[in-house]
């Protein structure tokens, strides 16, 4: 299973992720048909969906609790300059961030009476070449009328 003297991705990553997983991790998939922790196990109208947000919210738990003991352990294994420098980073995107929002909401701002004004300019040009159009129309007939085109054929 090489290509060019490199591993080949399996295809299904998915599949791959699960048979990579450690053996002795519990397995926390529940089986169909038995009931969660906390449900009664009584039938009742629209039960698959309650077993589904059950287990939605069992999952969704169980990964932040996890995730919450990796970061814990994660940050307790730094050192101190390395949290520090951490935590003054985050001020600084933060501090970029809020700039950023306050500059959006101006431009926001200044953008909300400039289309007004623009709208009204469009206007007074769509009224302009209606105008316009209408005078070229009037001239054109006339044109047309006395046979005296620029070419001298009526018509063009």
């Amino acid at each position: 299973m090489f290509a060019k003297g490199q591993p080949v991705a399996p295809y299904n990553t998915t599949q791959f992720l699960m048979n990579d997983r450690d053996p002795e991790e519990p397995d926390l998939e529940v089986p169909h048909g038995a009931s969660h922790p906390g449900s009664s196990g009584e039938s009742e109208a629209g039960e698959a969906d309650g077993r589904g947000r059950a287990h939605g919210e069992f999952q969704q738990r169980d990964f932040s609790e996890a995730y919450e003991r990796y970061h814990t352990e994660s940050l307790q294994g730094r050192s101190k300059q390395e949290l520090v420098r951490d935590y003054l980073d985050l001020e600084r995107r933060l501090s970029q961030a809020e700039e950023e929002t306050r500059r959006l909401q101006q431009l926001q701002g200044c953008a909300g009476q400039q289309p007004c004004r623009q709208v009204e300019e469009l206007a007074a040009e769509v009224q302009r070449l209606r105008t316009e159009n209408q005078r070229l129309r009037q001239e054109n007939a006339r044109w047309n009328r006395e046979g005296g085109g620029p070419g001298g054929e009526p018509g063009t």
